[in-house]
């Protein structure tokens, strides 16, 4: 099964240091990503049995005359959840919903429409499977995707496939730290 994915990828040396922000976990119950399959999904966009031959190019006609500006992603801690370990935001996520709302109405000419959402746009960051629960652990960083990626996941073998990156405009006047999106040094905590 292939899944065919819109979202942000998280930088290698980023996600080398989130991946060390992660308690302490042992035991068969839980096992996190590979960092270099970190990413935020803005929406899945077609789930096929065999590789779709032409989606990337439909989905770079629609993107052919530019795409909107990045937000700011203010996240927060990095919570257990039932099913694994996500980073999540805090405050507000407007602008990521604006610039979401601006990508589907590009795709929507083209045919390409994202799939329904159970739980509406919930930007997060997951970086492990199963259960382990653990307290929170705080992570404060304001990040500022520098490019929308098209990603082919091969469902169920944690191979996710980048199949074409596009630039991202700098974000609206007011957001001059746009190249300052430094993760604070891991904090260790025992599980």
């Amino acid at each position: 099964m292939f899944r065919y994915f819109l979202g942000f990828q998280v930088a290698a040396d980023r996600a080398g240091r989130l991946a060390r922000q992660l308690p302490l976990v042992s035991g068969d119950l839980f096992a996190g990503l590979k960092p270099q399959n970190y990413h935020l999904t803005l929406c899945t966009i077609d789930e096929t049995s065999a590789q779709h031959p032409f989606l990337r190019q439909r989905v770079a006609k629609a993107f052919e005359a530019g795409l909107p500006a990045a937000s700011p992603i203010p996240f927060g801690r990095i919570v257990s959840k039932d099913n694994g370990a996500e980073l999540v935001t805090v405050g507000s996520v407007a602008g990521v919903r604006q610039l979401y709302e601006a990508l589907v109405n590009l795709l929507a000419p083209h045919g390409i429409e994202p799939w329904y959402r159970q739980s509406g746009l919930r930007p997060h960051i997951t970086l492990g499977y199963g259960r382990h629960p653990f307290d929170p652990v705080p992570v404060a960083w304001n990040w500022t995707p520098r490019e929308l990626v098209l990603i082919e996941s091969h469902v169920g073998h944690s191979r996710h496939r980048v199949l074409q990156r596009w630039p991202l405009l700098a974000p609206a006047q007011g957001a001059f730290d746009f190249m300052d999106d430094e993760l604070p040094p891991p904090l260790r905590y025992a599980a």
